[in-house]
């Protein structure tokens, strides 16, 4: 069934459709009177049922079923060091088809990656509307936080909830990432930490540590960033899925 997203603040009994998610509802998926539908309001809530009216900008829904879906534990909050080209989209389509709750876009010195400012509020635009393809089309009803790219001493400030914290790091004291995750039991959320091409440089992974980041290994190959960061989330969803 075709999902489309409806903001919490219209979430009501009955239902409508607005604006750009109207428009592909009826101009590119061509819905009709009577096609049934489902919404989701990316705070978990979903609701289904047939359409009742198509306008220019604007499509009735009646609602037959809703429910509220349950976040999938542990909580799961990435961080990751903006490598180049379009790979940072790929990390967010994917995150989200895991079930990622927050992505942080980070900038780091070693990172080959500089953003100006005036773009920043570009690329974060950019990132939520690939979460929210990606939760219309796995059936993610959970919209991730995703925050504007900050430098790492900027994301290391904010506070993380007595949170498991591990980085991918190629460092000689990093464990095997399964020894350490077999040391853990049910957390109520872990943050995922893996830096840009060119890893954190020696005074990052300083700040790194003071803030109890674990160092984990996945391995004795080196790998690219996108691939170590969905490696960690789905080695963390393995070891604590039901």
């Amino acid at each position: 069934m075709d999902r489309f997203w409806i903001p919490p603040e219209g979430w009501h009994e009955s239902f409508s459709l607005h604006g750009e998610e109207a428009r592909h509802c009826s101009r590119v998926m061509r819905k009709r009177e009577g096609d049934w539908i489902e919404c989701f309001d990316g705070k978990g809530g979903w609701a289904r049922g047939p359409i009742t009216s198509v306008n220019r900008n604007s499509i009735d829904v009646a609602v037959e079923e809703s429910g509220k879906s349950q976040r999938l534990k542990p909580k799961i909050e990435i961080a990751v060091g903006i490598p180049k080209g379009k790979t940072f989209d790929l990390i967010v389509q994917k995150a989200v088809e895991l079930g990622v709750s927050a992505i942080h876009p980070i900038l780091s010195k070693q990172g080959m990656i500089k953003i100006p400012e005036s773009q920043l509020p570009k690329k974060k635009e950019k990132w939520e509307r690939i979460a929210l393809e990606a939760c219309k089309q796995c059936g993610q009803n959970f919209l991730p936080e995703i925050s504007s790219p900050e430098n790492l001493e900027t994301y290391l400030s904010k506070p993380d909830h007595d949170s498991i914290k591990l980085v991918g790091a190629l460092l000689s004291e990093a464990e095997p990432m399964k020894t350490i995750l077999s040391k853990i039991t049910k957390p109520g959320s872990v943050i995922l930490l893996v830096g840009p091409e060119g890893d954190f440089a020696p005074n990052e992974y300083e700040q790194i540590r003071s803030k109890d980041f674990l160092p984990v290994t996945l391995g004795g190959l080196t790998l690219r960033v996108e691939t170590a960061i969905l490696t960690m989330i789905s080695s963390v969803r393995y070891q604590f899925s039901c």
